[in-house]
């Protein structure tokens, strides 16, 4: 009984609550300041019984939001490892828009993880091309690492004649052996 509950306790230890965007902190902040100020000028209470439970859904909301957002993308994980073939990154092209491909490489740049929604650089010695999460990761990803991507092959936003990766799992990779 004692052992089990170590167990359970030990798993509620390891769950992370998902972050929020520095846009979803800033309408927090700026939401607030506008209650501290007009409870301090009104000194109304009703304002209060309104206002923190508005500002706790600020919070709240994005969390769970982000959360079903990782599970669909795990989801989705388990269904395009089966499908996806692992590529060198000067192979992926426009011919290749829609398919499921899987590349290793080091992470170069990090760009919009403000945003929760990361952009990277992958290298894999063979080229480079961006990889870009609709969700914040699961884990915190630094330059530097050896990570696995696993996507859908898309046209670039800005560039139309480039090629991304539609992100749906990354992993970091312990090893330099592939």
């Amino acid at each position: 009984m004692l052992l089990e509950r170590n167990c359970r306790l030990s798993e509620m230890s390891k769950l992370r609550l998902p972050g929020m965007s520095l846009i979803a902190w800033v309408a927090f902040i700026i939401g607030v300041v506008i209650v501290i100020f007009s409870f301090a000028h009104s000194k109304d209470y009703q304002l209060l019984a309104i206002a923190i439970p508005m500002l706790a859904a600020l919070v709240i909301i994005p969390m769970v939001l982000t959360r079903m957002s990782q599970n669909a993308y795990s989801d989705a994980t388990l269904l395009y490892k089966k499908k996806a073939k692992l590529q060198k990154i000067s192979d992926i092209n426009l011919s290749k828009v829609g398919e499921a491909v899987k590349v290793r490489g080091i992470i170069k740049n990090i760009s919009m993880r403000w945003l929760n929604r990361p952009r990277l650089t992958i290298d894999d010695n063979t080229g480079m091309i961006s990889a870009v999460l609709f969700t914040a990761a699961s884990e915190k990803l630094l330059v530097g690492e050896r990570v696995e991507v696993l996507g859908l092959v898309m046209r670039g936003f800005i560039h139309r004649g480039s090629v991304s990766i539609s992100t749906v799992g990354i992993k970091k990779l312990e090893t330099l052996s592939e």
